[in-house]
Parts: structure tokens; sequence; C-alpha cells
């Protein structure tokens, strides 16, 4: 809502539980924008103005504001004044502390809110103030969200250093039995069989049918090829130090799998509602991709929606294709197993509900990710028996 400014080019800005607002010099209201009901996305709305980032509300009324002929806005919260001004240079901002907006919502809270429709001001202000609590408690406890992202750092440098060490692996053993790399390209078959057997001259049929578990016409492709090869002689010092090599690498892939246990508790103590929600390998993703909880709250469900997508929606920004409908979220198996037109819908379902459970872990909030998954799973389900 926005009334005329009259002769008026400037407006008094300010922020209470019930929205953003704009008065005039004498204290006429000259518009206002409501935050959602919802006590936890007050409160998110409320962080992102003390960390620097402007609401959509502050947004509306400024475009508001601007169409009503004003230039200049006086704004309580300095916080937000640098992002307001790269967005809306057509309007001059300062920082006034408290400013006029400001008194008079500190004075007439009850009236205003009354005359913009919310009955029940005093609950949803002590509800607000018990989330924001909670968050502040939790940081204040040890920014254990920052623990999930050095975590999924280390997964990722693990798991860059397996594949160029596995890669090398093979090419090294592939001196001396080129074709295995052919015949075997599963990586946890290959090197079993090279940590069990070691030279190619070892490859009996019925010993690669026992490790493998294959049928006998494979191990014994494998056995024929071993005794055809065209490879290099390996003395055993050389197999010595593949198989060393390949012992250290199975080393690294215990470490990682002790990491992922260790993220996914990590998130049963600081994300509970979202690693319900999600699972614990694609929240931790997601927080380490937002660069932590309270930055993943203050996203938007359609931003967490392709979140780890970036490359392929600035590729279809550039060429004016079609964006990408997920990111890291696709590992969710009702995303990935789903046909190909219904990921889009099921990916805004989860990420809407992802949304909600990160807000409520940030905030410190009681846990409802049974409730939250419930409603999820029941709305996949909607999706998946439509044509």
């Amino acid at each position: 809502m926005v009334t005329s400014s009259g002769d008026s080019t400037r407006a008094n800005v300010a922020e209470c539980v019930l929205g953003v607002f704009a008065f005039s010099d004498e204290g006429r209201m000259l518009g206002y924008r409501r935050f959602p009901d919802s006590p936890a996305d007050i409160a998110g709305r409320i962080i992102s103005i003390q960390t620097g980032t402007p609401t959509e509300e502050h947004r509306e009324l400024m475009r508001d504001l601007i169409r009503n002929g004003i230039t200049e806005v006086s704004l309580e919260s300095g916080t937000i004044i640098d992002a307001l001004s790269k967005e809306f240079g057509r309007l001059k901002f300062r920082h006034e502390t408290p400013n006029i907006a400001g008194n008079i919502l500190r004075e007439k809270i009850g009236e205003i809110a009354g005359e913009v429709g919310c009955a029940e001001y005093e609950r949803l202000a002590r509800e607000v103030g018990v989330i924001m609590s909670g968050m502040r408690l939790r940081t204040e406890s040890g920014k254990r969200d920052r623990l999930v992202v050095q975590a999924i750092n280390i997964i990722d440098e693990l798991d860059k250093f397996s594949n160029i060490l596995i890669g090398q692996l093979r090419e090294w053993y592939s001196i001396h039995f080129p074709e295995l790399d052919r015949l075997v390209p599963d990586h946890e078959s290959y090197i079993k069989l090279v940590l069990e057997l070691g030279t190619r001259e070892r490859f009996r049929a019925d010993e690669i049918k026992m490790l493998l578990n294959l049928a006998a016409d494979r191990a014994e492709k494998i056995e024929g090829a071993a005794m055809r090869s065209l490879g290099g002689v390996f003395r055993e010092g050389d197999v010595r130090m593949v198989r060393r090599c390949m012992e250290e690498l199975l080393r690294l892939q215990a470490l990682r799998k002790e990491l992922t246990e260790y993220i996914d508790g990590l998130m049963e103590e600081v994300a509970p509602n979202l690693r319900t929600v999600a699972g614990g390998a694609i929240g931790a993703r997601l927080i380490s991709l937002a660069g932590g909880l309270q930055e993943l709250a203050k996203l938007p469900a359609s931003t967490i929606q392709i979140l780890g997508a970036e490359k392929a929606l600035f590729r279809a920004l550039k060429s004016r294709g079609k964006p990408p409908k997920h990111g890291v979220i696709y590992q969710y198996p009702d995303i990935r197993s789903a046909p190909k037109k219904k990921r889009g819908k099921i990916a805004r379902a989860l990420a809407g509900k992802i949304a909600i459970a990160a807000r409520v872990d940030a905030m410190g909030g009681e846990f409802i990710g049974e409730k939250l998954a419930s409603e999820l799973r029941a709305r996949i389900a909607e999706i998946k028996s439509r044509d």
C-alpha cells in the first residue's frame, strides 16, 4: 500500500516485525509492505537486515516510493544503505538513528498493527523474539555449521585427488597389463584384482571369479587377456610399489567414509530439520554452497533449487537457453529417479521445504523435520500420480 507523497520528495523508512514502513516528515504514512505472518520468516528477514541484505519488501517499497516522486530516503537501518544505493541509483539514501519512521512505529505500533490488519501483534512479536533469542544463543555457542563447510571442502579435495590418483595408477599398471583397463572399468574391482593377484601371470579364472563374483566366461576372458597381453614385464619391486599406492588410495577412501559419517552427525546437531527433509549429504552440501546455515536460511526457495548449478545457469543466460531446473538437490532420490518432465516440480517442492527447514534450524526453532518430510512425500506422490 502506498499513498501520494504530496509536495514532499523525502520519505523516512524503518522496519518492525510487521514489515517495512515509510512516513513523511510530517508523520503521514506514505506506504508499507507487510512481512509474511510466519514468525520464522519474519526473524529471517530481520537477520537479513542486520547482516546488510535488504528484504524483498524493502525493494517493493522503494519502487513504490520512486513511482510517487520520492527522491530522498532516510533509513533507520544503516546496514542496508549500500545495497539499496547500488540497486536504486535514483534515490539518495542517508542513515538516521532514530528517524521519524522508527519513532512513529515505536510510539504507535498497536494502532498501526490494527491499520494493517494484524490483530495479534503482541503474540507475533513475542514469537519472533523467542526465535531471535534462540538464534543468538546458537551463534554464541559456536558456529558449528562452519565445521560442515570445512568438512565438505575436505571431501571435495579428497575426491579430486582420488580421481587423479586412480587414473594415474591405472595408466601405471597398464604398462604391464593394458588389456585389463578395458575389461575391468570399475575402479574398486580393478584395485582388488591388482592388490590380490599382483602381476598378470597370476591372473587365473578361478581366483578372478572368486574375487569379483564374476560369471565364469568373463573371468576366463580376463585370464585369456593376461596370457596374451602385449604389456611389458613388471618385476616384484614394480608391482609392489603400484600396490603400495593403491593401498594408500583405499585409506583415503576409508577416510572419506569417516568424514561422511562425521558430517551426518554434525548435521543432526546443527540442522536436524534440514537433515530430515533433504538428507545429511545434500543438506551439508547446500550449507557449504551457501557459505553457512545462516546464509542458506536467507535464500529464497528458487535460489536453493539451483544451488550448485551456477555455471549451467550462466551458460543458459548467455546463450538464452533453458535455465537449469535443479542443482545439487538433483541427488535427492525422488528427483533423480523421476521422469524428466516431473523433475522440475519435485525440485521446487523439495526446495520449498528445504527453505523452511533451514530457517527454523538457523533460528534454533523446534523440530518440525518429520512434519515437513511428510508433507513433501505427499506432494511428491501427488506430482508423480499426475499424467
